[in-house]
């Protein structure tokens, strides 16, 4: 029983040191990489130190108006290119240009009705689509509103060339006229 009990320790004293001795030497390979990447980590700070210096040196007012002067030929502005704002508005003979307004997204089945939202807005209730009604409250009182643009929906193609002063893009309130005119 003694040769068992001596021989089981005598295995478990060479693997507790065979394991210690792989061990340390992990230990001292990790220590390596280590020392490594610290040295890098200097040599990266110093070329980094190099670098912000030869910026400095290279946005020096002195020296970019040096160059400045030496390659654009600029010229001092002079009084006669000063104008008054009012010399530069548009001669009332021309009027002002005004873009047509862009048509509102079509509508769609699930659309928030307006007397939901505050300010009477119609908001596309999809998912993914952010709502007003969902959102938090943001503690300040809403101000004055614009109403919603009425919604342009295409009308069915017609089977010729579109008519002289027919568009092929009605807005929903002449749909909405020939539909009662029709009903009567």
């Amino acid at each position: 029983m003694i040769h068992r009990g001596l021989l089981f320790w005598s295995v478990v004293a060479v693997a507790t040191a065979i394991g210690l001795f792989a061990v340390k030497y992990k230990v001292q390979d990790l220590e390596e990489k280590i020392d490594r990447t610290n040295q890098k980590i200097v040599e990266s700070q110093q070329a980094t130190h190099i670098l912000k210096i030869e910026w400095a040196h290279l946005n020096e007012a002195e020296r970019i108006e040096h160059l400045a002067n030496a390659h654009l030929k600029l010229e001092q502005a002079s009084i006669k290119q000063v104008v008054r704002l009012d010399s530069l508005k548009n001669p009332p003979s021309v009027p002002p240009r005004r873009d047509t307004p862009l048509p509102s997204p079509p509508r769609t089945g699930n659309d928030v009705p307006s007397s939901s939202l505050p300010g009477g807005g119609r908001v596309a209730a999809e998912a993914g689509s952010p709502s007003p009604a969902s959102a938090p409250p943001s503690g300040r009182s809403p101000g004055p509103t614009t109403p919603p643009r009425p919604a342009l929906a295409e009308a069915p193609a017609p089977s010729g060339p579109v008519k002289a002063g027919r568009g092929a893009a009605v807005t929903i309130d002449d749909i909405l006229a020939r539909n009662e005119g029709e009903s009567r």
